[in-house]
């Protein structure tokens, strides 16, 4: 998306997540495509620090040349930053497009001074989060296989029956596992009993999963959950962010490293007499997030990208109230009919601009 953008926009900045970018690979190739535009730090505290910097150099940027601010942002870093830092510069911001659920629950808590576009809620974004459901359960089987474990015909537990969380149950039964959901939602968790799982509010089948997904993009694996989880179980996220389960709580148990991607925390209950070692995924940030463990494909990622690109094309061409702004279902349908085009075509790679819409081309 961004090699698309490059010859047509002012590209200012591009920042990496750490937990998903920070990977040698990944900065060589960026910092070869665009220098120092790139930046990539250690850890989340240091991107604060250095979004703040760059931030400030943008914003004085635009002042100085009479221009506006666009942020395509991936998760909300960004707006609660702005609001924090440079309230009084905000009318230097043209807005923000943001891709997910969680970016825009994060914005909702702020009282917004600029407008956040979105296609967290769309029907494309949904399609693609059921594929990355199915990355996810490959890379957790991947997980336990190097361990000479067989998922086939063991208990599940996943925590969500969102997007996401269906998502990774569907894959999970499709690998012989029997997955259970746990769900607040009424009405979640009458589809997942509808689609064939079963589905409480409290976990019923947690005491014998040999795996515990959380997707709820919240914390779900409490203390008191991971107490009831069995000796030698795996347990992931499948959340953008390290908050799905209690890491700081694990982290104060003694622990064993098993390998790059997993961690062994032995607990101890005293009283009980009783101990059991829990695997930790990717130390609680997104399994999918584990190099080398594949990613949804590039194909159904488009339909996304074609999203962002629309809501920052829409963003560039008018003023919008401050406040969350949805992508509109007829912007979203062209861009689902443009990608049916495309993929309907024998040669996608040889089609000219004048054979697309005109708002395609001019895209």
């Amino acid at each position: 998306m961004i090699d698309a953008l490059a010859p047509h926009i002012e590209l200012d900045a591009i920042f990496g997540v750490p937990y998903s970018s920070n990977r040698t690979d990944i900065i060589e190739r960026w910092t070869r495509l665009y220098g120092d535009r790139v930046c990539i730090t250690q850890n989340m505290g240091e991107m604060e620090a250095a979004l703040v910097k760059q931030l400030a150099r943008s914003l004085t940027q635009c002042r100085q040349n009479g221009q506006r601010l666009i942020i395509q942002e991936v998760g909300g870093f960004v707006v609660p930053i702005l609001h924090k830092y440079f309230r009084d510069q905000l009318h230097l911001v043209k807005g923000v497009v943001e891709l997910t659920k969680q970016g825009v629950w994060r914005d909702q808590e702020i009282e917004l001074q600029i407008p956040v576009l979105h296609c967290a809620g769309s029907e494309l974004k949904r399609l693609e989060a059921k594929r990355c459901g199915e990355t996810i359960a490959r890379c957790l089987d991947g997980v336990a296989r190097e361990l000479g474990i067989s998922l086939a015909g063991r208990y599940a537990t996943v925590f969500g029956a969102g997007w996401i969380g269906s998502g990774v149950a569907r894959a999970l039964r499709r690998l012989d596992m029997i997955p259970s959901v746990v769900e607040v939602d009424p009405l979640k968790i009458a589809e997942a009993r509808l689609d064939g799982f079963h589905a409480s509010r409290h976990g019923d089948h947690l005491e014998r999963s040999a795996l515990v997904v959380g997707a709820t993009g919240r914390q779900s694996i409490t203390p008191e959950v991971l107490a009831r989880i069995p000796d030698g179980a795996l347990v992931a996220s499948a959340s953008s962010r390290q908050h799905e389960i209690d890491v700081a709580w694990l982290q104060a148990q003694p622990r064993s490293r098993i390998n790059d991607v997993l961690d062994a925390y032995h607990l101890v209950d005293e009283r009980a007499r009783t101990a059991r070692n829990l695997l930790l995924v990717n130390n609680g940030f997104p399994a999918n997030f584990i190099p080398g463990s594949g990613s949804v494909p590039d194909e159904i990622v488009e339909t996304i990208l074609a999203e962002l690109i629309a809501l920052m094309h829409t963003l560039s061409r008018g003023e919008h109230d401050p406040g969350i702004h949805p992508i509109g279902r007829d912007l979203e349908c062209f861009c689902a009919e443009i990608w049916l085009e495309l993929r309907d075509r024998t040669s996608p790679q040889h089609i000219d601009d004048a054979e697309l819409p005109p708002l395609a081309a001019e895209l």
